[in-house]
């Protein structure tokens, strides 16, 4: 028998809004050291497949489970029914047992997986050179988060942050809650704006903002392309930028352009990794997600994020390959690796116990 600790929503979210730039740092080392255990290490092995239920109502659930030398879990995630009054938000558990497979742990899904999934993609964006101007696609926790941590991380590079989001009331209130945390943590000067989509000049406007943008986070669960590869892939362009993809997870999701995929990997030199899209799992990307279905990109294109870290970790400098990491056209497309999850949970853990938070049921 054990102690098991169980953590609310907002425990969780009081732990990780505090966190020092250091210890997102720390926390940033260790989602990149299990990435890189499960791409260019031996647990890719031991980790069984996810599952995913769709109902007829259109509810989406995501069964996965995870294992390491620690632990064992498993995280339920629900993605409502459009005619649900959550519809859009992601909301779920994670069950946690020690390595003799003892509980240890049930917590709130939703602050853990918005903040994994949003500091894993912020690991190629802590690679690049220029991050002046930053654009978002959705209002939800995902996209809060992108802009948090870009904010503690580099919140002083950053001029300029613009929101795309369909709900103008949505946007206008994570735009609030982002200028008052910012205020009283990062300091950041960025300025901040809402872009409307129904405004007439919409498309105009967002190809202005897509062709100057340093950083593009889309987090939006879409069945259509939020943008044209022309926004981004315009003559004359200064400097390239860099992309991530969170929001769509099925083959009926999208958020990117076919064509950016496929004019991307067209500028891939032979036998050379820089130019390749970047994915936290291959297999399950080129399975399970949209942009890869409908673009026809092959596996030869792909590099996961975890091999590039483990050249970065490894052997340092690799001239072209560091040139694409700081400077190239990247395009980050995720669909989840369930050992983040892990990691992520057991070091959530560690800080409740050293703060005595949650709610500790002995015996159990």
């Amino acid at each position: 028998m054990g102690n098991l600790l169980v953590l609310g929503d907002s425990d969780i979210h009081n732990i990780l809004i505090n966190l020092s730039k250091d210890e997102i740092h720390t926390f940033r080392d260790e989602l990149a050291r299990c990435l890189r255990d499960y791409s260019v290490g031996a647990e890719r092995e031991y980790q069984p497949a996810p599952g995913v239920i769709n109902r007829p109502e259109g509810q989406k659930c995501l069964f996965r489970p995870f294992t390491s030398s620690e632990g064992i879990g498993a995280k339920i995630i629900v993605q409502p029914a459009p005619t649900s009054k959550a519809a859009g938000a992601l909301r779920g558990m994670v069950a946690m047992c020690d390595s003799n497979g003892v509980p240890s742990g049930i917590l709130n899904a939703e602050e853990i997986t918005s903040y994994r999934t949003s500091l894993i993609a912020l690991i190629p964006y802590l690679w690049r050179r220029h991050t002046e101007r930053v654009v978002v696609f959705g209002a939800g926790k995902q996209a809060l988060w992108h802009l948090r941590l870009a904010l503690a991380l580099r919140g002083d590079e950053i001029e300029s942050i613009v929101v795309i989001n369909r709900t103008v009331s949505r946007a206008e209130e994570l735009l609030a809650k982002l200028k008052e945390e910012n205020e009283a943590k990062w300091k950041s000067a960025a300025t901040m704006q809402h872009i409307d989509p129904s405004r007439p000049d919409f498309q105009e406007c967002l190809k202005g903002h897509l062709s100057v943008a340093d950083a593009v986070f889309c987090t939006v669960a879409s069945t259509d392309p939020l943008f044209p590869a022309s926004h981004i892939i315009t003559e004359g362009r200064e400097r390239q930028p860099y992309i991530s993809a969170i929001g769509s997870w099925q083959p009926d999701m999208i958020e990117l352009d076919p064509e950016l995929l496929q004019q991307t990997v067209k500028r891939i030199s032979p036998g050379s990794k820089a130019g390749s899209v970047l994915v936290d799992d291959r297999k399950y990307v080129l399975e399970h997600s949209g942009e890869a279905a409908r673009s026809k990109i092959g596996a030869e294109y792909v590099v996961e994020i975890g091999e590039i870290e483990s050249l970065q970790h490894n052997e340092g400098d690799k001239g072209p390959l560091q040139d694409w990491m700081k400077d190239g056209l990247l395009i980050y497309k995720s669909v989840g690796v369930g050992m983040t999850d892990l990691a992520a949970s057991n070091a959530i853990l560690a800080i409740a116990r050293e703060r005595r938070l949650g709610t500790t049921i002995s015996q159990f």
